[in-house]
């Protein structure tokens, strides 16, 4: 029995030239499978889910309506508000903001292109391109508008892909990265293990002081979508902190036909470039 084994088994492994020879792309092939076949230990399992939750968001979360409660802490000074905050896909963003009596104080809107503030208790407005410089400057957040419809719909700014693991971070539910922007900045995201949920996100700058901190709590399922209820933002910096604490949200609702305001016909906006 053992030498009949032992001959088949030759006669298999003499055949393989053959084979090569009639299908010249079987080697290759067959490396592939192999490969395919080892399983892979040192796969990064965390960015793979954190992906998995940034690419549904993409995929799915087409428009968010947030009527929220806001907390404003400006060089210690805090005041209550309220805000109505839209987002459209990553196209386009509206906010409004309320306060005693829920009259209205503030309005913006953004794009990508462009950014209107309408600063109504002073009568003024101002627009511009919406970099983070000068979103700041009427916002006193260090925002862009890339990062205002990121943040807010709690996905990581920029390419996800460069995110790198902090190996020395260990925790039993969250996981913690780290991507360098240039020489100036770091970010650091802090997710949770099991859904990919953004929990905290950092940027410090290359004196390694943090520019702005965003944490997220009080996550819910809606329409499918886990969407953070409170979002406490801070820049010490600048002095200033924003507690978000969601009343009502709701996702892929019909967007607006339009998104921008009009401003009032005596109001000519300054252009900030």
């Amino acid at each position: 029995m053992y030498v009949t084994m032992k001959q088949e088994v030759f006669n298999i492994y003499r055949g393989f030239p053959l084979i090569f020879k009639q299908i010249p792309f079987a080697c290759p092939l067959l490396f592939i499978l192999f490969v395919s076949m080892v399983p892979i230990y040192s796969q990064d399992t965390s960015l793979s889910i954190l992906s998995k939750q940034a690419i549904l968001r993409k995929e799915q979360l087409r428009f968010v309506h947030v009527e929220a409660d806001l907390s404003i802490t400006v060089n210690a000074t805090t005041n209550a508000a309220s805000c109505i905050m839209q987002l459209a896909g990553r196209d386009s963003l509206s906010m409004e903001i309320a306060g005693p009596f829920g009259i209205s104080v503030a309005r913006l809107f953004s794009n990508s292109e462009v950014f209107v503030f309408h600063d109504m208790l002073q009568g003024r407005a101002i627009e511009g391109t919406p970099s983070r410089e000068r979103l700041s400057e009427v916002t006193f957040l260090p925002l862009s508008f890339d990062d205002y419809v990121s943040l807010f719909r709690a996905e990581p700014p920029g390419n996800i892909r460069l995110f790198s693991p902090v190996e020395s971070y260990i925790d039993s539910v969250k996981l913690l990265y780290k991507r360098s922007i240039d020489q100036s900045a770091t970010e650091f995201l802090l997710c949770n293990k099991h859904d990919g949920t953004i929990r905290e996100y950092q940027r410090k700058n290359k004196s390694g002081i943090i520019e702005l901190s965003m944490i997220y709590d009080k996550y819910s399922i809606i329409n499918g979508i886990p969407m953070p209820g409170i979002v406490t933002l801070s820049s010490p910096l600048r002095g200033v902190s924003l507690t978000v604490s969601a009343q009502s949200i709701t996702v892929n609702d019909t967007i607006p036909t339009v998104m921008r305001f009009p401003l009032p016909a005596s109001i000519k906006p300054l252009r900030m470039d």
